[in-house]
């Protein structure tokens, strides 16, 4: 690879709306004079194609156009057509079910190899492991250096384990195991995740740690956007929870604490986009919470700080269920610092580093539902705290915590793919 040949294809199997990460990245390496595309999943009401900021970006389709009109015909027929009695026979078999779900996602990795090839890049950018082989292959066949930007323990995340079956985790294990030590770079978003990785993998690479910071901009003023969402008043503590919603995430305990702070003005906000099948809302719709507790749907990541701004304190509730939690250090601990307001967060190693380093938080036990409303209570009853540790929050956030001094360590990592030459291995 030489110095003009500097183009690179991101892989992400998820919507790009919402991945604050891929999009810094991306901003990143086309600033630095790198062509960049980005592959990712299709999303409602966005084109195939399209020029995003310079970066061109291409959303295959998941299933095929003779899926669809197959799912249109089956759909359209009101459960009386052939089709429509396929599916459900497809649908009721569990062996059936596997083979059919198998099968599409052999052929939406098809799709997605052949996209990649016809992007032409020098580098392909794997972001988590469900990327890792398709990026290879295409790698290979281009003869193109690969990155593994592993966001994830994957392999180590109670989620991936309840919601992967036997097969999924097989593939997945060996594909990482055999695919790792020929990456020409790896990343990792923290250091204990990064030495987790290095213990697992002896060959691998040394990863470079590239934390997911926001880009320092103008400390965001209040405007009540998040207020005005959920009729608080000025003189209400609003304390939120910006994020996925999750199990294993303090979230069915917060709705507990709600309770324990039922009638005593605080007003609890969980914003996201929900992973749990409407549970976490269910658990937080009884009537006598609706003056403590709100579950909100997610935004835009370019929209959410004039949210984060608007709360008076940020919750990170992880728990301890598996190590890809252990090591966590969450977006949204980066976006509390940098909207400047303190955080109520889990004692786990990571996180109580930086929320140590800075003194801008309580660090609590987020199976402890008493343990939360009385974290609350403190920092809802103390306005001068919160203005302390929320100026000590943004302070961090601009000397260390932040995408520009993050970007330098990907930028990097890239020049010297530059400097090494010659066809990739």
């Amino acid at each position: 690879m030489t110095a003009g040949t500097r183009s690179v294809c991101m892989l992400v199997r998820n919507e790009l709306w919402n991945d604050a990460r891929v999009k810094k990245e991306a901003r990143s390496l086309l600033a630095a004079g790198w062509r960049v595309s980005i592959v990712c999943r299709q999303e409602p009401g966005a084109p195939a194609v399209e020029n995003w900021n310079g970066v061109r970006v291409v959303r295959p389709r998941y299933r095929s156009a003779l899926t669809e009109n197959l799912r249109r015909k089956a759909d359209s027929a009101g459960g009386r057509g052939l089709a429509a009695r396929l599916a459900r026979a497809v649908r009721r078999n569990r062996v059936r079910r596997f083979l059919s779900d198998a099968f599409r996602n052999t052929m939406y990795e098809l799709r997605l190899l052949g996209v990649l090839l016809r992007e032409k890049a020098s580098v392909y950018h794997a972001n988590d492991l469900d990327t890792l082989l398709v990026c290879r292959l295409a790698a290979t066949i281009r003869g193109a250096r690969l990155v593994y930007d592993s966001h994830e323990l994957w392999l180590g995340s109670a989620r991936y384990l309840r919601e992967t079956g036997r097969l999924g985790r097989l593939r997945d294990r060996l594909t990482e195991r055999l695919l790792v030590g020929g990456c020409d770079a790896v990343i990792a978003v923290t250091p204990g995740r990064g030495a987790e990785m290095e213990r697992m993998y002896p060959r691998m690479k040394p990863p470079l740690i590239v934390e997911n910071c926001p880009e320092v901009t103008p400390r965001t003023e209040r405007t009540g956007a998040l207020r005005s969402l959920v009729g608080a008043g000025r003189d209400t503590p609003v304390i939120l929870y910006q994020g996925i919603i999750a199990f294993e995430r303090g979230l069915e305990q917060l709705v507990e604490a709600a309770w324990l702070l039922a009638g005593e003005g605080i007003l609890l906000v969980i914003m996201g986009h929900d992973v749990t099948g409407g549970k976490i809302a269910r658990m937080a719709a009884d009537p006598t919470l609706g003056e403590t507790l709100r579950v909100l749907p997610p935004v835009r990541s370019e929209d959410l700080p004039v949210y984060t701004a608007d709360a008076d304190a940020g919750l990170i509730l992880f728990r301890n269920t598996c190590l890809n939690h252990y090591y966590s250090l969450p977006n949204k601990l980066y976006e509390y610092m940098m909207a400047g307001i303190p955080v109520i967060a889990s004692d786990l190693p990571e996180i109580a580093r930086v929320v140590k380093e800075g003194d801008f938080g309580l660090l609590i036990d987020p199976g402890d539902p008493a343990a939360i409303a009385d974290a609350v209570r403190r920092a809802a009853s103390d306005p001068s705290w919160r203005a302390a540790a929320g100026a000590r929050a943004r302070a961090a956030a601009e000397r260390v915590h932040n995408w520009g001094e993050q970007e330098k360590v990907l930028l990097a990592a890239y020049e010297g793919l530059v400097r090494a030459g010659g066809p990739a291995r």
